[in-house]
Protein backbone atom coordinates (compact mmCIF):
# COMPACT_ATOMS: atom_id res chain seq x y z
CA UNK A 1 0.00 0.00 0.00
CA UNK A 2 1.31 3.56 -0.93
CA UNK A 3 0.00 6.44 0.29
CA UNK A 4 0.71 10.57 0.71
CA UNK A 5 3.64 11.09 3.24
CA UNK A 6 5.66 14.38 3.98
CA UNK A 7 8.33 15.92 1.87
CA UNK A 8 11.67 17.17 2.93
CA UNK A 9 11.30 20.38 1.21
CA UNK A 10 10.84 23.73 3.19
CA UNK A 11 14.56 24.01 4.85
CA UNK A 12 15.24 27.49 2.99
CA UNK A 13 12.47 28.42 5.85
CA UNK A 14 14.54 27.08 9.22
CA UNK A 15 17.45 28.44 7.14
CA UNK A 16 16.23 31.86 7.98
CA UNK A 17 16.45 31.43 11.29
CA UNK A 18 20.16 31.92 11.41
CA UNK A 19 21.95 34.93 10.81
CA UNK A 20 24.65 34.68 8.47
CA UNK A 21 27.27 32.92 10.35
CA UNK A 22 31.08 32.39 8.23
CA UNK A 23 32.43 28.56 8.54
CA UNK A 24 34.98 28.25 11.05
CA UNK A 25 38.66 28.00 10.21
CA UNK A 26 39.44 24.55 10.57
CA UNK A 27 41.64 25.27 13.16
CA UNK A 28 39.32 26.37 15.64
CA UNK A 29 38.62 24.29 18.53
CA UNK A 30 35.52 22.33 18.24
CA UNK A 31 33.80 23.24 21.63
CA UNK A 32 34.79 27.42 20.66
CA UNK A 33 32.70 26.88 17.59
CA UNK A 34 29.06 28.08 16.91
CA UNK A 35 26.76 25.25 17.74
CA UNK A 36 23.06 25.28 17.95
CA UNK A 37 19.94 23.08 19.24
CA UNK A 38 17.54 22.31 16.80
CA UNK A 39 14.40 20.62 18.81
CA UNK A 40 11.84 18.43 16.92
CA UNK A 41 8.91 16.61 18.66
CA UNK A 42 11.26 13.49 19.84
CA UNK A 43 15.11 14.73 19.51
CA UNK A 44 17.14 17.56 20.60
CA UNK A 45 19.12 17.85 17.69
CA UNK A 46 23.34 19.68 18.48
CA UNK A 47 25.52 20.59 16.42
CA UNK A 48 27.66 23.29 14.48
CA UNK A 49 27.87 21.40 11.31
CA UNK A 50 26.04 22.73 7.91
CA UNK A 51 22.40 24.12 9.09
CA UNK A 52 20.48 22.29 5.63
CA UNK A 53 22.88 18.75 6.85
CA UNK A 54 21.37 19.09 10.20
CA UNK A 55 17.35 19.89 9.22
CA UNK A 56 17.60 16.81 6.86
CA UNK A 57 18.71 14.56 9.43
CA UNK A 58 16.44 15.85 12.11
CA UNK A 59 13.89 15.27 9.21
CA UNK A 60 14.49 11.63 8.72
CA UNK A 61 14.93 11.08 12.31
CA UNK A 62 11.15 12.46 12.36
CA UNK A 63 10.00 10.66 9.84
CA UNK A 64 11.34 6.94 11.18
CA UNK A 65 9.59 7.75 14.56
CA UNK A 66 6.27 8.49 12.64
CA UNK A 67 6.68 5.53 10.69
CA UNK A 68 7.26 3.11 13.55
CA UNK A 69 4.06 4.26 15.37
CA UNK A 70 2.32 3.47 12.85
CA UNK A 71 2.97 0.27 12.50
CA UNK A 72 3.58 -0.27 16.77
CA UNK A 73 1.68 2.57 18.01
CA UNK A 74 2.44 5.93 19.90
CA UNK A 75 3.34 4.37 23.35
CA UNK A 76 5.95 2.68 20.98
CA UNK A 77 8.01 5.68 20.62
CA UNK A 78 7.33 7.55 24.41
CA UNK A 79 10.87 8.51 26.06
CA UNK A 80 12.44 11.21 27.21
CA UNK A 81 13.81 12.97 24.06
CA UNK A 82 16.63 11.23 22.40
CA UNK A 83 19.90 13.71 21.89
CA UNK A 84 21.54 13.28 18.76
CA UNK A 85 24.75 14.84 18.66
CA UNK A 86 25.92 15.42 14.76
CA UNK A 87 29.62 16.59 14.13
CA UNK A 88 30.54 18.37 11.16
CA UNK A 89 32.52 15.44 9.87
CA UNK A 90 33.98 12.32 10.75
CA UNK A 91 37.62 13.85 12.08
CA UNK A 92 35.93 16.36 14.29
CA UNK A 93 34.29 12.90 15.45
CA UNK A 94 37.23 11.26 16.66
CA UNK A 95 37.49 13.06 19.83
CA UNK A 96 34.19 12.18 20.99
CA UNK A 97 34.28 8.35 19.74
CA UNK A 98 33.92 5.35 22.37
CA UNK A 99 37.67 3.91 22.70
CA UNK A 100 38.39 0.38 21.91
CA UNK A 101 42.29 -0.57 23.57
CA UNK A 102 42.86 3.15 24.00
CA UNK A 103 41.76 4.17 20.92
CA UNK A 104 38.70 5.89 19.00
CA UNK A 105 36.57 2.97 16.97
CA UNK A 106 36.13 3.02 13.59
CA UNK A 107 32.61 4.03 13.57
CA UNK A 108 30.73 6.63 11.19
CA UNK A 109 28.19 6.65 14.07
CA UNK A 110 26.74 5.29 16.92
CA UNK A 111 23.45 5.12 19.65
CA UNK A 112 23.74 4.61 22.97
CA UNK A 113 21.09 3.58 25.16
CA UNK A 114 20.47 5.30 28.58
CA UNK A 115 17.37 4.73 30.81
CA UNK A 116 17.21 8.72 31.17
CA UNK A 117 18.90 9.83 28.22
CA UNK A 118 19.34 8.29 24.60
CA UNK A 119 22.00 9.46 22.53
CA UNK A 120 22.70 9.67 18.83
CA UNK A 121 26.17 10.33 17.86
CA UNK A 122 26.82 10.75 14.06
CA UNK A 123 28.61 12.90 11.98
CA UNK A 124 27.76 14.77 9.17
CA UNK A 125 28.69 14.18 5.25
CA UNK A 126 31.75 15.76 4.62
CA UNK A 127 33.00 18.01 1.68
CA UNK A 128 33.63 14.69 -0.67
CA UNK A 129 29.82 14.45 -1.25
CA UNK A 130 29.69 11.00 0.80
CA UNK A 131 25.98 9.86 1.62
CA UNK A 132 25.24 10.16 5.23
CA UNK A 133 24.74 6.43 6.45
CA UNK A 134 21.95 6.37 8.91
CA UNK A 135 21.47 2.17 8.83
CA UNK A 136 23.64 1.72 11.68
CA UNK A 137 21.75 4.11 13.87
CA UNK A 138 18.50 3.04 12.88
CA UNK A 139 19.33 -0.69 13.75
CA UNK A 140 20.28 0.39 17.39
CA UNK A 141 16.87 3.05 17.64
CA UNK A 142 15.02 0.12 16.48
CA UNK A 143 16.19 -1.54 19.58
CA UNK A 144 14.97 0.85 22.11
CA UNK A 145 11.43 1.05 20.11
CA UNK A 146 10.99 -2.76 20.22
CA UNK A 147 12.10 -2.77 24.26
CA UNK A 148 7.90 -3.61 24.75
CA UNK A 149 9.23 -7.17 23.42
CA UNK A 150 12.50 -7.01 24.64
CA UNK A 151 11.95 -9.77 27.21
CA UNK A 152 9.98 -12.40 25.35
CA UNK A 153 11.77 -12.24 22.03
CA UNK A 154 14.22 -14.32 20.64
CA UNK A 155 17.67 -12.84 19.96
CA UNK A 156 16.60 -13.65 15.77
CA UNK A 157 14.01 -11.75 15.98
CA UNK A 158 14.83 -8.59 17.52
CA UNK A 159 17.85 -8.71 15.41
CA UNK A 160 16.06 -9.55 12.41
CA UNK A 161 13.74 -6.72 13.09
CA UNK A 162 16.55 -3.76 14.11
CA UNK A 163 18.03 -5.16 10.34
CA UNK A 164 13.88 -4.36 8.75
CA UNK A 165 13.73 -1.12 10.13
CA UNK A 166 17.77 -0.09 9.36
CA UNK A 167 16.78 -0.17 5.50
CA UNK A 168 14.06 2.98 6.42
CA UNK A 169 14.92 5.62 3.39
CA UNK A 170 11.97 7.98 2.44
CA UNK A 171 11.53 8.48 -1.57
CA UNK A 172 9.07 10.56 -3.21
CA UNK A 173 5.73 10.49 -1.24
CA UNK A 174 6.28 7.26 0.69
CA UNK A 175 8.14 5.69 3.80
CA UNK A 176 10.10 2.17 2.91
CA UNK A 177 11.64 -0.24 5.28
CA UNK A 178 12.34 -3.88 5.01
CA UNK A 179 14.47 -2.82 1.73
CA UNK A 180 17.03 -5.79 0.17
CA UNK A 181 20.14 -5.49 2.23
CA UNK A 182 23.25 -6.84 -0.15
CA UNK A 183 26.20 -7.46 1.90
CA UNK A 184 23.13 -9.94 3.81
CA UNK A 185 22.30 -11.76 0.14
CA UNK A 186 25.95 -12.03 -0.75
CA UNK A 187 26.96 -13.96 2.34
CA UNK A 188 23.50 -15.95 2.19
CA UNK A 189 24.47 -16.43 -1.10
CA UNK A 190 27.87 -18.16 -0.66
CA UNK A 191 27.34 -20.20 2.65
CA UNK A 192 24.81 -22.87 3.44
CA UNK A 193 22.14 -21.69 5.39
CA UNK A 194 22.02 -21.98 9.38
CA UNK A 195 19.45 -25.16 11.00
CA UNK A 196 17.04 -22.99 11.74
CA UNK A 197 17.28 -24.97 15.17
CA UNK A 198 21.15 -23.37 15.35
CA UNK A 199 19.51 -20.12 14.94
CA UNK A 200 16.72 -19.79 17.08
CA UNK A 201 19.04 -21.21 19.73
CA UNK A 202 21.61 -18.50 19.26
CA UNK A 203 21.82 -16.24 22.29
CA UNK A 204 23.89 -13.06 23.98
CA UNK A 205 26.48 -15.50 25.36
CA UNK A 206 26.59 -17.36 21.48
CA UNK A 207 29.93 -17.55 19.79
CA UNK A 208 27.72 -16.84 16.65
CA UNK A 209 26.56 -14.01 18.18
CA UNK A 210 29.98 -12.35 19.17
CA UNK A 211 32.57 -13.83 17.51
CA UNK A 212 33.38 -11.50 14.12
CA UNK A 213 33.48 -14.71 11.65
CA UNK A 214 30.26 -16.24 12.84
CA UNK A 215 28.09 -13.06 13.51
CA UNK A 216 27.34 -12.03 10.03
CA UNK A 217 25.72 -15.30 9.07
CA UNK A 218 23.32 -14.72 12.24
CA UNK A 219 22.31 -11.58 11.26
CA UNK A 220 22.19 -12.46 7.87
CA UNK A 221 19.70 -15.19 8.24
CA UNK A 222 18.18 -13.21 10.67
CA UNK A 223 16.83 -10.42 8.36
CA UNK A 224 15.97 -12.80 6.11
CA UNK A 225 13.56 -15.22 7.85
CA UNK A 226 12.18 -11.91 9.36
CA UNK A 227 11.80 -10.43 6.02
CA UNK A 228 10.28 -13.58 5.08
CA UNK A 229 7.50 -13.97 7.66
CA UNK A 230 7.18 -9.82 7.44
CA UNK A 231 6.93 -9.08 3.55
CA UNK A 232 7.45 -12.45 1.61
CA UNK A 233 5.70 -14.11 -0.65
CA UNK A 234 3.56 -16.65 1.69
CA UNK A 235 0.68 -14.99 3.12
CA UNK A 236 -0.61 -17.79 5.24
CA UNK A 237 2.77 -17.62 6.68
CA UNK A 238 2.66 -13.85 7.23
CA UNK A 239 -0.93 -14.23 8.97
CA UNK A 240 0.17 -16.88 11.22
CA UNK A 241 3.59 -15.44 12.10
CA UNK A 242 1.28 -12.33 14.03
CA UNK A 243 0.36 -15.10 16.65
CA UNK A 244 3.99 -15.58 17.07
CA UNK A 245 4.22 -12.60 20.30
CA UNK A 246 0.92 -13.43 21.61
CA UNK A 247 2.17 -17.10 22.25
CA UNK A 248 5.08 -15.48 23.60
CA UNK A 249 2.95 -13.33 26.27
CA UNK A 250 1.32 -16.25 27.05
CA UNK A 251 4.37 -18.20 28.15
CA UNK A 252 4.72 -20.92 25.52
CA UNK A 253 9.00 -20.73 24.58
CA UNK A 254 10.27 -19.72 21.45
CA UNK A 255 10.29 -22.65 19.40
CA UNK A 256 6.84 -24.21 20.69
CA UNK A 257 5.32 -20.71 20.29
CA UNK A 258 6.90 -20.49 16.46
CA UNK A 259 6.07 -24.03 15.13
CA UNK A 260 2.52 -23.27 16.99
CA UNK A 261 1.94 -19.99 15.61
CA UNK A 262 3.07 -21.07 11.48
CA UNK A 263 2.05 -24.50 11.29
CA UNK A 264 4.83 -25.71 9.80
CA UNK A 265 7.97 -28.50 10.49
CA UNK A 266 11.04 -26.89 10.50
CA UNK A 267 12.51 -28.45 7.88
CA UNK A 268 9.78 -27.85 5.63
CA UNK A 269 9.98 -24.39 6.44
CA UNK A 270 13.95 -23.83 5.53
CA UNK A 271 13.57 -24.92 2.46
CA UNK A 272 10.71 -22.63 1.96
CA UNK A 273 13.84 -19.94 3.23
CA UNK A 274 15.69 -21.17 0.61
CA UNK A 275 13.51 -21.14 -2.16
CA UNK A 276 12.56 -17.41 -0.90
CA UNK A 277 16.55 -16.77 -1.07
CA UNK A 278 17.03 -18.44 -4.67
CA UNK A 279 13.69 -16.50 -5.74
CA UNK A 280 15.49 -12.97 -5.60
CA UNK A 281 12.46 -10.58 -4.90
CA UNK A 282 12.26 -9.06 -1.75
CA UNK A 283 10.07 -6.45 -2.23
CA UNK A 284 9.59 -3.49 0.59
CA UNK A 285 7.35 -2.39 2.86
CA UNK A 286 5.71 0.70 2.10
CA UNK A 287 3.26 2.95 3.71
CA UNK A 288 2.16 7.03 4.12
CA UNK A 289 3.57 9.00 6.75
CA UNK A 290 0.24 11.63 7.86
CA UNK A 291 -0.45 15.41 6.77
CA UNK A 292 -0.29 15.56 10.68
CA UNK A 293 3.28 14.30 10.45
CA UNK A 294 6.47 17.06 12.07
CA UNK A 295 7.87 18.91 9.18
CA UNK A 296 10.86 20.99 9.25
CA UNK A 297 8.67 24.42 9.57
CA UNK A 298 7.96 23.11 12.98
CA UNK A 299 11.45 22.86 14.24
CA UNK A 300 12.37 25.43 17.43
CA UNK A 301 16.06 26.25 16.71
CA UNK A 302 18.56 28.18 18.91
CA UNK A 303 22.32 29.00 18.98
CA UNK A 304 24.02 27.14 22.36
CA UNK A 305 26.12 29.45 24.51
CA UNK A 306 29.54 28.96 25.08
CA UNK A 307 28.85 27.23 28.32
CA UNK A 308 26.97 25.00 26.95
CA UNK A 309 29.22 23.77 24.51
CA UNK A 310 31.08 22.47 26.83
CA UNK A 311 28.13 20.91 29.04
CA UNK A 312 26.98 19.08 25.45
CA UNK A 313 30.81 17.59 24.44
CA UNK A 314 31.14 16.92 27.62
CA UNK A 315 27.99 14.80 28.62
CA UNK A 316 29.02 13.06 25.35
CA UNK A 317 31.95 12.06 26.83
CA UNK A 318 30.65 11.08 29.75
CA UNK A 319 27.96 8.52 28.40
CA UNK A 320 30.22 6.99 26.28
CA UNK A 321 33.00 6.17 29.74
CA UNK A 322 35.35 8.34 29.22
CA UNK A 323 34.91 10.31 32.42
CA UNK A 324 38.47 11.75 32.94
CA UNK A 325 37.52 13.63 29.50
CA UNK A 326 34.23 14.31 30.33
CA UNK A 327 35.10 15.69 33.84
CA UNK A 328 38.12 18.23 31.91
CA UNK A 329 35.27 19.25 30.17
CA UNK A 330 32.85 20.41 32.97
CA UNK A 331 36.16 21.96 35.08
CA UNK A 332 36.58 24.06 31.78
CA UNK A 333 33.20 24.67 31.69
CA UNK A 334 33.10 26.26 35.86
CA UNK A 335 35.94 28.38 35.00
CA UNK A 336 34.37 29.61 31.63
CA UNK A 337 31.09 30.62 33.50
CA UNK A 338 31.17 29.51 37.35
CA UNK A 339 27.26 31.32 37.89
CA UNK A 340 26.13 28.77 35.59
CA UNK A 341 24.43 25.52 36.73
CA UNK A 342 25.74 23.29 33.98
CA UNK A 343 28.86 22.57 35.27
CA UNK A 344 27.53 21.47 38.29
CA UNK A 345 25.15 19.34 36.59
CA UNK A 346 28.08 17.96 34.54
CA UNK A 347 30.55 17.54 38.02
CA UNK A 348 27.46 16.08 39.87
CA UNK A 349 26.75 13.56 37.19
CA UNK A 350 30.36 12.21 37.52
CA UNK A 351 29.96 12.01 41.05
CA UNK A 352 26.71 10.05 41.07
CA UNK A 353 28.31 7.67 38.72
CA UNK A 354 31.29 6.78 40.59
CA UNK A 355 29.06 6.47 43.74
CA UNK A 356 30.47 8.98 45.42
CA UNK A 357 27.25 10.46 47.51
CA UNK A 358 28.49 13.40 49.67
CA UNK A 359 30.05 14.80 46.59
CA UNK A 360 27.29 14.21 44.17
CA UNK A 361 24.78 16.04 46.46
CA UNK A 362 27.23 18.99 47.34
CA UNK A 363 27.38 19.59 42.87
CA UNK A 364 23.45 19.06 42.63
CA UNK A 365 22.74 21.18 45.01
CA UNK A 366 24.89 23.93 44.04
CA UNK A 367 23.49 23.25 40.08
CA UNK A 368 20.18 23.53 41.98
CA UNK A 369 20.58 26.70 43.86
CA UNK A 370 21.81 28.23 40.41
CA UNK A 371 18.44 27.62 38.28
CA UNK A 372 19.18 24.17 36.83
CA UNK A 373 16.81 23.35 34.76
CA UNK A 374 17.93 19.69 34.41
CA UNK A 375 15.05 17.24 35.25
CA UNK A 376 18.55 14.72 35.83
CA UNK A 377 19.96 17.01 38.13
CA UNK A 378 16.54 16.79 40.35
CA UNK A 379 16.14 13.36 39.90
CA UNK A 380 19.93 12.49 40.57
CA UNK A 381 19.70 14.90 43.79
CA UNK A 382 16.27 12.64 45.29
CA UNK A 383 18.15 9.41 44.58
CA UNK A 384 20.95 10.45 46.52
CA UNK A 385 19.17 11.64 49.12
CA UNK A 386 17.34 8.40 49.46
CA UNK A 387 20.56 6.20 48.74
CA UNK A 388 21.71 8.38 51.86
CA UNK A 389 19.04 7.96 54.13
CA UNK A 390 18.67 4.21 53.04
CA UNK A 391 22.11 3.37 53.98
CA UNK A 392 22.34 5.12 57.00
CA UNK A 393 23.51 3.17 60.17
CA UNK A 394 20.17 3.63 62.07
CA UNK A 395 18.82 2.39 59.32
CA UNK A 396 15.64 3.64 59.88
CA UNK A 397 11.98 1.84 58.50
CA UNK A 398 10.50 4.89 57.51
CA UNK A 399 12.28 7.65 55.73
CA UNK A 400 12.55 10.91 58.04
CA UNK A 401 9.92 13.32 57.24
CA UNK A 402 12.35 16.10 56.30
CA UNK A 403 14.30 13.56 54.14
CA UNK A 404 11.17 12.59 52.88
CA UNK A 405 9.68 16.05 51.84
CA UNK A 406 12.55 17.21 50.08
CA UNK A 407 13.12 14.01 47.80
CA UNK A 408 9.29 14.70 46.92
CA UNK A 409 9.95 18.11 46.14
CA UNK A 410 12.93 17.15 43.91
CA UNK A 411 11.07 14.79 42.29
CA UNK A 412 7.34 16.76 41.76
CA UNK A 413 10.51 19.18 39.95
CA UNK A 414 11.84 16.62 37.56
CA UNK A 415 8.40 15.14 36.94
CA UNK A 416 7.30 18.93 36.01
CA UNK A 417 10.26 18.86 33.17
CA UNK A 418 9.74 15.40 32.14
CA UNK A 419 6.50 13.65 32.85
CA UNK A 420 7.48 10.22 30.98
CA UNK A 421 10.77 9.67 33.33
CA UNK A 422 9.94 5.94 34.48
CA UNK A 423 12.46 6.51 37.33
CA UNK A 424 11.69 9.43 38.80
CA UNK A 425 7.87 7.71 38.71
CA UNK A 426 9.33 4.55 40.79
CA UNK A 427 11.00 6.72 43.06
CA UNK A 428 8.01 8.28 43.97
CA UNK A 429 5.83 5.43 44.71
CA UNK A 430 9.21 3.69 46.74
CA UNK A 431 9.39 7.34 48.83
CA UNK A 432 5.68 7.22 49.72
CA UNK A 433 5.56 3.66 50.86
CA UNK A 434 8.79 4.46 52.99
CA UNK A 435 7.40 8.09 54.23
CA UNK A 436 4.10 6.14 55.52
CA UNK A 437 2.80 8.45 52.47
CA UNK A 438 -0.29 7.23 50.46
CA UNK A 439 -0.61 4.29 49.17
CA UNK A 440 -2.35 4.48 46.38
CA UNK A 441 -0.33 7.70 45.11
CA UNK A 442 2.47 5.47 45.22
CA UNK A 443 0.57 3.07 43.40
CA UNK A 444 0.14 5.32 40.84
CA UNK A 445 3.24 6.19 40.24
CA UNK A 446 4.48 2.28 40.52
CA UNK A 447 1.99 1.54 37.33
CA UNK A 448 3.24 4.25 35.22
CA UNK A 449 7.23 3.85 35.48
CA UNK A 450 5.90 -0.07 34.88
CA UNK A 451 4.06 1.37 31.57
CA UNK A 452 7.22 3.80 31.03
CA UNK A 453 9.68 0.93 30.80
CA UNK A 454 8.08 -2.04 30.06
CA UNK A 455 10.97 -3.89 29.72
CA UNK A 456 12.07 -3.17 33.16
CA UNK A 457 10.59 -6.61 35.43
CA UNK A 458 12.12 -4.72 38.44
CA UNK A 459 9.35 -1.64 37.97
CA UNK A 460 6.78 -4.25 37.85
CA UNK A 461 8.08 -6.09 40.89
CA UNK A 462 7.66 -3.40 42.98
CA UNK A 463 3.80 -2.49 41.79
CA UNK A 464 3.02 -6.08 42.43
CA UNK A 465 4.73 -5.93 46.29
CA UNK A 466 2.21 -2.45 46.60
CA UNK A 467 -0.77 -4.81 45.19
CA UNK A 468 -0.13 -7.82 47.64
CA UNK A 469 0.75 -5.55 50.57
CA UNK A 470 -2.53 -3.77 49.46
CA UNK A 471 -4.69 -6.32 49.15
CA UNK A 472 -5.11 -6.38 45.58
CA UNK A 473 -5.38 -10.23 45.04
CA UNK A 474 -6.69 -9.91 41.21
CA UNK A 475 -4.07 -7.24 40.51
CA UNK A 476 -1.25 -8.19 41.79
CA UNK A 477 -1.72 -12.00 40.25
CA UNK A 478 -1.92 -10.47 37.11
CA UNK A 479 1.09 -8.38 37.53
CA UNK A 480 3.22 -11.60 38.75
CA UNK A 481 1.78 -14.05 36.21
CA UNK A 482 3.46 -12.04 33.67
CA UNK A 483 6.89 -12.58 35.65
CA UNK A 484 7.14 -16.08 36.26
CA UNK A 485 6.98 -17.51 32.35
CA UNK A 486 10.28 -18.75 31.38
CA UNK A 487 11.46 -16.13 29.20
CA UNK A 488 11.86 -14.31 32.50
CA UNK A 489 14.99 -14.11 34.02
CA UNK A 490 15.65 -16.49 37.08
CA UNK A 491 16.06 -13.81 39.49
CA UNK A 492 13.31 -11.68 38.85
CA UNK A 493 11.00 -15.02 38.36
CA UNK A 494 11.99 -16.14 42.23
CA UNK A 495 11.08 -13.14 43.57
CA UNK A 496 7.56 -13.09 41.67
CA UNK A 497 7.40 -16.64 43.14
CA UNK A 498 7.64 -15.55 46.73
CA UNK A 499 5.20 -12.61 46.29
CA UNK A 500 2.91 -15.18 44.99
CA UNK A 501 2.68 -17.44 48.08
CA UNK A 502 1.69 -14.52 49.84
CA UNK A 503 -1.31 -14.41 48.20
CA UNK A 504 -4.77 -16.28 49.33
Amino acid sequence: MKLYRLRLAPLCALLGLFPAAAAPAPDVPLVQRQWFETRTAHFNVFSCGEPQQVFKVAAQFEQFCEAYSQLAGTAAVASPPIVVMAFPDHESLKPFLPLYHGQPENLAGFFNHGTDENLIVLALPGRGGEALQLNVIFHEYTHLLLRRNDRIWPLWLKEGMAEIYSTFQTTGYYADIALPIEHHLELLRSQPLMPLKELFAVGHDSPAYNERTLQGMFYAESWLLTHYLMAGDNPVLKERFKQFTPRLHAGEVPLQAFTNALQVPLPALEKELRRYLDRGQFNGISFALPDNVATPKGFATRWLTPVENYFRLGDELLRIGRVDDAKRMFANAQALAPASPLPYEGLGLIAAQREQTDEALRQLQVAIQRGSGSFLAYFLHAWQLYHQAANHPDDPSRLPKAVADEIHADLMHSLTLMPDFGPAHELFGIVELSSGGQVALAEQHLQLAAQLEPENPFYQLALADVEVENHETDAARRTLDALILPNVEAKVREQAGELLKKLP
